[in-house]
């Protein structure tokens, strides 16, 4: 038996005993064991579906050998989710926290009418363990709670649709629909764009996702398997269902020469092998030492504009982000559709700052971070806030500055666990959670102002790098060094943004503060609410829920 094989059945008798651990789990010790054996179950599974994704594709087509019906089901939600985290480039961690939940979830035994994933986190909320597996898990099936999707855990609706399409594919234990047919049912169904668009990108992976690990029967009735897809052939091998026996030399057949049969029972051996299907792209998560090594601001030639245009074309992302930024910076507001056109209306003296502007938005975007519409408004908010109290400054900060300053400043959110772990929704008794989350993670100078410095020292913002680190200086003494001051200004941008997100919990202490480093930083002598509403026009800020 090959090695894919042996590793399929091992996962299958992990998949076993963790239902009957969390069958039996009762107290905060065994479900954190159950929990604990769920991550190691998902690591297997992963290394499994790296090493062939053919064979997990093929565990959507068949119904797996001794499995129970719930445990089929589970390894079916959880090739989805594998096949959809890898379509959006997820980082791991967020791609294995939702594996990890859809199998405690789906390994639970099904007793009423309530979802098992909704009772799962009900026990582990009373006995307070799961962190974010149960965060995830009491989001989903959120109709049924009469909770908008952005009352949960971002993840909990696509945690919610591999559940309800793993029960779909197999309702019953000898008894398996098609993908395809799923598929097929559900768009015609469903009325939920967000259903709909999770579906369109699956659907991205047709027809070899419909097509391969499939039984088939040729005009003749004789059974195959099908092993690989051609542009109208099928690499196929002869399978003798009677006898739960594969050929090993495989034929070419025509595709329209075969006919699809219904999924049914087979049991892992060489054919596992066999099963390909198109690599996946990956692409590998940005880091913070990876976007200063590799910044493209080291290759731009300032002298040549030919050159520059040829380089930043090769980079669409980064480009569309400029062609935005000169979109919206011109006078006329008018729309900017040449990268050429773009660069010229910069200039060399501005060119450099919107190409560090562009690079850092792109960085952020591929960090696949589940709050990324949030915090994107957050910076923006903010960056408004750096040009109305800009306007004092000496000289005045210019869009672009303000633009990369900004994403410097705002950069180290996206690497914040806490944010990415808690619904857009949740709030406190000391209001709006998000914000003040991301209010706390501003104080911490290891894990967020260096990270500011170090970005801001490496798009030759020096002085700002070195006036990020002293934002939070005491305000009791008045012999303020020019970057002191300048450290102070940030600190009040922020207040003065997250005044507006956490409004009226912020409102006292930001009043205090204008009050306080107003004289030290020569702005008019004028209300908070004068202020707030002076960004407000100018920011227009909404709170994004998707």
């Amino acid at each position: 038996m090959s090695a894919v094989s042996v590793s399929w059945l091992r996962c299958y008798q992990q998949l076993q005993r963790l239902a009957q651990q969390l069958q039996l789990a009762q107290d905060s010790d065994q479900l954190h064991s159950c929990i604990r054996l769920a991550s190691e179950l998902n690591n297997e599974l992963q290394q499994v579906f790296e090493l062939q994704a053919g064979a997990a594709v093929a565990q959507l087509a068949i119904l797996p050998a001794d499995l129970a019906l719930g445990l089929a089901q589970a390894l079916k939600s959880w090739v989805l989710l594998a096949l959809w985290s890898r379509l959006k480039h997820w980082p791991a961690a967020r791609r294995d926290a939702l594996a990890v939940s859809a199998l405690m979830a789906a390994c639970s035994e099904e007793k009423d009418k309530a979802p098992a994933a909704l009772r799962l986190a009900s026990k582990l909320k009373k006995l307070q363990v799961g962190g974010l597996t149960t965060n995830l898990l009491a989001g989903s099936f959120h109709q049924l709670q009469q909770r908008r999707p952005w009352q949960v855990h971002h993840d909990s609706p696509l945690l919610t649709l591999a559940l309800q399409l793993g029960q779909q594919l197999q309702p019953q234990r000898q008894k398996a629909q098609a993908l395809d047919q799923v598929i097929s049912q559900t768009l015609i169904q469903t009325t939920d764009e967000a259903v709909l668009a999770e579906l369109n990108q699956l659907a991205q992976l047709a027809p070899h996702l419909y097509w391969c690990g499939r039984l088939a029967q040729d005009t003749v009735g004789r059974c195959w398997v099908i092993c690989q897809l051609e542009v109208t052939d099928c690499l196929v091998l002869q399978y003798w269902p009677e006898q739960q026996r594969f050929a090993t030399e495989a034929h070419k057949l025509a595709k329209q020469d075969l006919q699809l049969l219904a999924p049914s029972v087979m049991v892992p051996q060489h054919w596992l092998d066999r099963i390909q299907i198109p690599a996946l792209s990956s692409r590998p998560l940005p880091t913070p030492k990876g976007l200063l090594e590799h910044s493209v601001l080291q290759k731009l030639d300032y002298q040549d504009l030919d050159a520059q245009v040829k380089l930043l074309e090769k980079q669409p992302l980064l480009a569309q982000y400029l062609l935005d930024n000169a979109s919206t910076s011109n006078r006329k507001q008018t729309l900017v559709n040449r990268l050429r056109h773009a660069l010229a209306m910069f200039g060399q003296d501005q060119l450099p700052l919107a190409v560090a502007r562009a690079e850092l938005l792109q960085y952020l975007q591929l960090q696949a971070f589940n709050q990324h519409a949030f915090l994107l408004a957050l910076q923006d908010l903010f960056r408004h806030s750096l040009l109305l109290l800009g306007r004092y400054l000496s000289p005045a900060l210019s869009p672009q500055q303000a633009g990369v300053i900004a994403a410097c400043c705002s950069a180290p959110f996206w690497h914040h666990p806490s944010i990415s772990a808690v619904p857009i929704s949740r709030s406190t008794n000391q209001g709006w959670l998000l914000p003040e989350l991301a209010q706390q993670y501003l104080l911490e100078p290891v894990r967020s102002q260096r990270l500011s410095a170090a970005l801001l020292q490496h798009y030759q913002l020096a002085h700002w790098a070195e006036a990020v680190l002293c934002q939070y200086v005491s305000i009791d003494h008045r012999n303020f060094s020019l970057r002191e001051q300048h450290g102070l200004w940030l600190r009040l941008c922020w207040q003065l943004s997250f005044s507006i997100l956490r409004y009226p919990q912020a409102q006292a202490s930001s009043s205090s503060l204008l009050q306080s480093l107003s004289p030290v930083l020569n702005l008019p002598q004028q209300s908070l609410e004068l202020w707030q509403q002076q960004l407000i026009a100018a920011a227009s800020p909404v709170c994004p829920l998707d």
